[in-house]
C-alpha cells in the first residue's frame, strides 16, 4: 500500500525540521540543560511541524542516550514511541475526546509514575477543541503537575483557548514555511524517489502550499500520480486549475490598458475551459499584490515568489503603473472576492468588476476622481498641455468636453484646429433670479471653491464643481446637481461633508446659511417662484481640466514635437 509522503518523510530529528529554527534552537537547549517545562504550548497553521515537534521532543526527553540534544530512534526507549507500542506517551486528540470525563480519565492517570520511561508525555492535539468544563478539569493537573509528567498542547487556533490555561504552558510559535524552504525539502524528496520535476513545477506547489509542509507534499504526491516521475509546471498548473503566470501577466495588461474586450475574451476562455472563477479572482489578486511590493521595492523582494522570467516582466510593468493606481484595483479585487463568495451568478459578478478594473471612468469612487485629477496634473507639470491665449472660453471648454482623461496625450487640438460642438443637453435651465442673498452667494462661490483647495478637499470640491444651479430661499440654499450625479449628493450629504461645507460658505458670504442638495428632476416637482442662475453644464473630465488649466488651454502633439 502507498504510504503518504508527509508521512513517509515526517522528520525523526530536530535538524529535519523546516522552517522553525528559533524554536528547535530553544528546546535543544532545554533537553541540554536538563531544564524542560511541565507544560508546553504549539500554535500554528496547519502543516508547519507542531505535532512532528511534538513527537521528536517527546523521543529526545526519554532517549537513553543522555548526552544528545535529539532523540537517536535506535535505542528501545526511542523505537517504542516510534511505533506507537511506548504507554508513557499518550496521544490525544481533543476533537474527538473533549469532555470532562476524558480529562478526568486524563488527570487519574497522570499520579502513576512511567513505567519504562524517564517522562510521561501528554500530547493533546487540537486543544482548542476541549469544552469549558475539560478546560477546567485540567486546571490544577496542568498547574501542579508531577515531576515526571510533561504536557505538549497543540493547537491551529491559540485565541480560543482560555487565558488559564495560556498562564500555566510555555508557548511556541510555528510561523509558516516559506516557499524557498518548501522547495528545498521537495528536491530532496523528488531525488530519492527518482522524479523528474522542473523548478517551475516546485515553485507552484510550493506557494499553493500556503506556507504548509504537509498540503505542499500532498499536492506533490497528487501530482505525481497525474505525470508519473516526470513532472513540468504546465502539468501542475493543468491538475490544480491555477492560471498560467503568461495569461496572467496578459490579464493584468489589458486591464491597465483599459482593454475592456480583451478583459471580456480573457474571462470567457476562463469560463469555457471549466476553470474555477474564484480561484482566477484569486490569481489576479495574487498578481497585482506582487506587482505591489516589486513596485514598493523597485525590484523583486523576499516577500513575493516568482520565476525570474516573470519577476522581470512584473520589474517593467511596474515602472508604468503608481502605487495609489495598485492599491485602488487591490480594494476593488477584495471587494470582488467577497462578492464571488455569496454570488449565484458568478460570471457576471466578475464580468462587472473587471469593467470597473479596466474603466476607471465608471469608477465613481474618491479614489477614482483623485486619480483622474492626478493625471490631468501630470499632465501640465510635464508640459503636455500649455496655455493658449488665442482660445476662447467656449472653445476651451469644448475641447475639454470632446476629450477624456485617457485620451488627452496624442492628440491634435490647437486654437486655429476644428472646435468640437458640445452634446450637452442645454435645455431645461434655470433662469436668473433678482436675490441679493443668492447673488452674493455666487459672488463669492470662486473663493468657496478656492478655500475647499486650500483645505484639501478636492473630492467634494469635484462634486460642487458639477453644480447645475443654485437656489437660495427662506435661508436655506438648495444646491442642484443633475441626476447622474445622485452618488454625488449622497456623499455631500454625509453628516461631516454636509457641515464642513455649510460653515465654510457660510463664513465666506457672512449668511446663515442651511445646505440642501437636490437633484434636477426633484427641483423641478418643487414650487418656487423664480428660478435659478445656472452654470454651463460640464463633464466631470471637463470641469476638472477647468480647474486645473484655467480659462485657455492648449494640448500639443508629442509625434510633432
Amino acid at each position: 500500500m502507498h504510504k503518504a509522503l508527509y508521512r513517509e518523510y515526517r522528520p525523526l530529528v530536530f535538524d529535519d525540521v523546516i522552517g522553525q529554527d528559533h524554536i528547535i534552537r530553544t528546546l535543544k537547549n532545554q533537553i541540554k540543560e536538563n531544564s524542560m517545562s511541565h507544560a508546553y504550548l504549539f500554535c500554528g497553521t496547519r502543516g508547519t511541524g507542531k505535532t512532528t515537534t511534538a513527537k521528536i521532543l517527546s523521543r529526545a526527553v526519554n532517549c537513553q542516550l543522555s548526552d544528545q540534544d535529539h532523540p537517536c530512534n535506535q535505542c528501545p526507549s526511542c523505537q517504542s514511541i516510534l511505533d506507537s507500542s511506548n504507554l508513557d506517551v499518550i496521544e490525544i486528540d481533543a476533537a474527538s475526546n473533549n469532555s470532562v470525563d476524558d480529562i478526568r480519565e486524563l488527570r487519574d492517570t497522570v499520579k502513576y509514575t512511567p513505567a519504562n520511561s524517564k517522562y510521561k508525555v501528554y500530547i493533546i492535539d487540537e486543544v482548542h477543541m476541549l469544552s469549558q468544563g475539560a478546560f477546567n478539569a485540567l486546571l490544577k493537573t496542568l498547574e501542579e503537575p508531577p515531576s515526571y509528567v510533561i504536557f505538549i498542547l497543540a493547537t491551529t487556533e491559540p485565541n480560543k483557548i482560555p487565558a488559564t490555561i495560556l498562564s500555566r504552558c510555555q508557548r511556541f510559535d510555528f510561523k509558516r514555511v516559506s516557499v524557498g524552504d518548501l522547495i528545498d525539502r521537495m528536491k530532496l524528496i523528488c531525488q530519492s524517489e527518482s522524479i523528474d520535476i522542473d523548478e517551475d513545477a516546485l515553485r507552484i506547489i510550493a506557494r499553493n502550499g500556503q506556507g504548509s509542509v504537509r498540503d505542499a507534499l500532498s499536492i506533490l504526491d497528487k501530482c505525481l500520480s497525474f505525470g508519473g516521475n516526470i513532472l513540468t509546471g504546465d502539468q501542475v498548473l493543468e491538475l490544480l486549475g491555477g492560471s498560467d503566470p503568461d495569461q496572467l501577466l496578459k490579464m493584468a495588461k489589458s486591464i491597465m490598458d483599459s482593454d475592456v474586450c480583451k478583459s471580456m475574451e480573457m474571462i470567457d476562455d476562463y469560463f469555457m475551459w471549466g476553470k474555477d472563477l474564484r480561484l482566477l479572482v484569486d490569481d489576479i489578486t495574487d498578481f497585482f499584490r506582487s506587482l505591489m511590493m516589486v513596485k514598493i521595492f523597485g525590484q523583486v523582494s523576499d516577500l513575493v515568489d516568482l520565476t525570474r522570467d516573470l519577476a522581470q516582466a512584473m520589474t517593467d510593468l511596474a515602472k508604468d503603473l503608481d502605487t495609489e493606481e495598485i492599491i485602488r484595483i487591490l480594494t476593488i479585487l477584495s471587494d470582488l472576492s467577497e462578492k464571488m463568495r455569496f454570488s449565484t451568478n458568478q460570471r457576471m459578478t466578475l464580468e462587472i468588476y473587471i469593467m470597473k478594473l479596466a474603466s476607471p471612468d465608471m469608477d465613481q469612487s474618491d479614489q477614482a476622481l483623485a486619480k483622474r485629477l492626478e493625471k490631468i496634473e501630470k499632465l501640465v507639470e510635464d508640459g503636455r498641455i500649455s496655455i493658449n491665449t488665442n482660445l476662447s472660453l467656449d472653445q476651451v471648454n469644448q475641447l475639454a468636453l470632446a476629450q477624456s482623461v485617457n485620451q488627452l496625450p496624442g492628440q491634435v487640438y490647437s486654437g486655429q484646429d476644428q472646435v468640437i460642438k458640445s452634446s450637452l443637453d442645454s435645455g431645461d435651465k434655470f433662469d436668473i433670479i433678482d436675490d441679493e442673498d443668492l447673488v452674493l452667494i455666487n459672488e463669492n462661490w470662486d473663493k468657496f471653491l478656492d478655500q475647499m483647495k486650500a483645505d484639501k478637499k478636492m473630492p467634494l470640491r469635484a462634486f460642487l464643481i458639477q453644480k447645475h444651479g443654485l437656489r437660495y430661499k427662506n435661508g436655506i440654499l438648495y444646491i442642484i446637481l443633475e441626476d447622474k450625479f445622485e452618488f454625488a449628493i449622497e456623499r455631500l450629504e454625509e453628516e461631516a461633508n454636509k457641515a464642513y461645507i455649510q460653515d465654510t460658505l457660510s463664513r465666506i458670504c457672512g449668511l446663515k446659511i442651511d445646505l440642501r442638495f437636490i437633484k434636477v428632476t426633484d427641483m423641478k416637482n418643487m414650487n418656487f417662484d423664480q428660478e435659478d442662475p445656472v452654470e454651463d453644464e460640464k463633464s466631470p473630465e471637463e470641469a476638472l481640466l477647468q480647474d486645473v488649466l484655467g480659462d485657455t488651454l492648449e494640448i500639443k502633439d508629442d509625434n510633432k514635437a
